[in-house]
């Protein structure tokens, strides 16, 4: 038998340290932890798929809590079944009853972990379409109010107007203009618009 962990963040932005003390404090190898900093909208994941090909029949995958396997309910629930199919064994800290185990169960306890298991995975993909819809309001809510959304816009600076007037001047070329300037092709002639209109 071999333990494997499975650590999981929807962005790149998220911190993982603290899944990773918790897998350290399950005794689990570095190099057998796999860590994800992808959405669980699905499950086309490359280090998810990676650990699927390496487990074998009574190995065990510890995650932090079923939603860090998926937060979607149907996907998630086929990825859960398809493990206890090849006999490899589930361990969810936050849920332990849902933990699968190879030793022959009730059948009734068995149809208990199952709904528990649907209601969690259901209130994880709940909780991922909740969290969009919020993201989506307060979007709409700051360009309402006209706030700009994105990368801080690039303004008109001294290095700007420097630049400009010798390029108009065909002292420098545009290309040393824009790097003077420290701007994109784009973002030059967009401010150049700009500098015109003004």
């Amino acid at each position: 038998m071999k333990r494997f962990a499975y650590i999981r963040v929807s962005d790149k932005d998220q911190n993982v340290d603290r899944q990773i003390i918790t897998m350290k404090k399950e005794g689990i190898d570095d190099r057998d932890v796999f860590i994800e900093k992808m959405s669980g909208k699905n499950f086309d994941r490359p280090k998810y798929q990676l650990l699927k090909q390496l487990v074998r029949k009574d190995d065990e995958i510890v995650f932090d809590s079923i939603t860090r396997m998926g937060r979607t309910m149907n996907e998630t629930l086929k990825e859960y079944e398809w493990f206890v199919e090849n006999g490899v064994q589930l361990k969810f800290i936050k849920e332990p009853m849902i933990n699968t185990s190879n030793e022959q169960e009730d059948i009734i306890k068995q149809a208990i972990q199952r709904v528990i298991l649907t209601v969690l995975a259901a209130f994880a993909e709940k909780e991922r379409i909740d969290t969009k819809i919020r993201q989506a309001e307060g979007i709409q809510a700051a360009k309402d109010k006209g706030k700009h959304l994105g990368r801080p816009r690039a303004v008109i600076t001294p290095e700007f107007i420097q630049a400009y007037n010798q390029w108009m001047n065909n002292e420098i070329s545009a290309v040393e203009a824009m790097e003077k300037a420290n701007m994109s092709k784009t973002t030059f002639y967009r401010k150049v618009k700009e500098f015109k209109g003004k």
